[in-house]
């Protein structure tokens, strides 16, 4: 069998697929590049990096091929990384392509005989037009690949030659799925034509639906409109990531850097080529930590970027979560250590999730806390406050506010990072968050 395998991906990461055209080698003419295929792929899998996508078109061809009984492959790419990735001339270092790439030589070890070669995107047109559609109508791409679309096949083969088949295909199919993103708090949804009728997230009463009514945006749109992320050092080992102009509620992340890997705390929305450039530049991303619902954000595309790293959330916020990913790791309890001295607490108060994160290294080691909005700095930076909701001024229940403190009574901190750039505490924190506590109850 010759198997021509593309993969695609709208954004690195973006919503991706793969696309693959198994053909058999014997037949006349079988090394064109229009050649009639006897099974195709058209397989989309959310959102992943472009590589991601290359690699598992590799691995679903092969999968196919030995179900129809090749005892021999030759696979044509046209994606060099992978060919010289897969012959073992170049290193693998992304830990899910490790993976694939491991499959993938599995996979070949149950033919006679294999072979693997690049050529130019011409070549694989067939391939590339097959994985657009994936993306374009995931329900005709499902049809094609159980070969009952036969007027889409047919609009495959007969354009082969041309070099815009993808699009014209696209163009003939409709509107492109999406992964909508709300315009008011930032957080993604699945792949869909339409976007959402609501957002869950904003209908809630810690939340509030945009005055101009539900909009919704793409990644897309939000680096058309000049969106661009910047990245301040706090203090060593810490790297704040906001976006400007301010988007959604306008957060910052912070990235947290140890020998043992990096840890993203919180989340935001803007992931492009040159965020993910500068973040590998400091060390990349082993795990992702959330503090509550409102910075989800795009945190499965974040995932995705960095190797479908583990995205920490308490499970008692699982109803929130839009958007889950292979990444996804729901966590209970009241505290979980993600890495050597990198340890979450789940605080509750804003939501029953709520977490904040203790670094104890932070601070000169004198240990520092990453609240999101579990604990608020607030413009008197010597104090912060607590609210069931912050858009709209619904207080905390006492005894959630007795809780917080309660909890943070065993953890060693000086400084204190809230959600905004600027909010930080910088001395004494746990006297802070304890006479906050009491004017606050005195004021109830």
């Amino acid at each position: 069998m010759l198997i021509r395998a593309d993969g695609a991906a709208r954004g690195n990461p973006g919503p991706a697929s793969a696309g693959a055209v198994i053909i058999d080698a014997d037949r006349p003419g079988a090394r064109e590049p229009d050649a009639a295929p006897v099974a195709v792929i058209a397989r989309p899998l959310g959102i992943r990096t472009n590589n991601f996508a290359e690699w598992t078109a590799v691995v679903l061809g092969l999968e196919r091929a030995a179900e129809m009984g090749a005892s021999e492959v030759e696979l044509v790419l046209d994606s060099k990384l992978v060919v010289e990735q897969l012959m073992g001339r170049w290193r693998v270092k992304e830990p899910t392509l490790i993976t694939l790439h491991r499959q993938a030589r599995t996979a070949l070890k149950g033919f006679s005989r294999w072979s693997a070669r690049h050529e130019g995107r011409a070549s694989n047109r067939a391939a590339d037009a097959l994985a657009n559609l994936a993306l374009d109508d995931p329900a005709a791409a499902r049809h094609a690949e159980a070969g009952s679309a036969g007027e889409v096949q047919a609009a495959l083969w007969s354009g082969a030659a041309s070099p815009e088949l993808g699009s014209t295909i696209s163009a003939a199919l409709g509107p492109r799925p999406e992964a909508w993103i709300c315009a008011t708090c930032g957080v993604q949804y699945p792949l869909s034509l339409e976007p959402p009728v609501a957002c869950p997230i904003c209908e809630d009463d810690r939340q509030y639906v945009g005055w101009e009514g539900q909009r919704w945006t793409t990644m897309a749109q939000l680096v058309t409109a000049g969106h661009r992320n910047h990245f301040t050092e706090e203090e060593p080992g810490l790297v704040s990531i906001g976006t400007e102009p301010k988007f959604a509620i306008g957060q910052r992340a912070l990235l947290i850097q140890t020998s043992a890997g990096n840890v993203l705390w919180d989340c935001i929305t803007l992931l492009d080529p040159v965020t993910v450039s500068r973040v590998r530049e400091l060390g990349g991303i082993a795990a992702i930590a959330i503090s509550h619902p409102h910075f989800y954000d795009a945190m499965t595309a974040w995932s995705a970027a960095f190797g479908d790293c583990p995205v920490y959330i308490h499970a008692a916020d699982e109803e929130w979560v839009q958007y889950p990913g292979p990444g996804l790791r729901l966590w209970e309890g009241e505290s979980l250590e993600i890495l050597s001295g990198i340890t979450l607490v789940n605080t509750g108060g804003h939501f029953p999730g709520s977490t904040v994160l203790h670094w104890a290294a932070g601070a000169d080691g004198r240990g520092a806390l990453l609240t999101g909005d579990s604990i608020t700095v607030v413009s008197d930076r010597r104090w912060v406050s607590f609210m069931y909701s912050f858009p709209n001024l619904i207080p905390l229940a006492d005894a959630d506010v007795r809780r917080i403190v309660e909890t943070l009574e065993p953890f060693r901190y000086e400084r204190i990072y809230s959600l905004w750039e600027g909010r930080v505490t910088p001395t004494d924190g746990p006297a802070a968050v304890e006479r906050s506590a009491e004017r606050y109850l005195a004021h109830r």
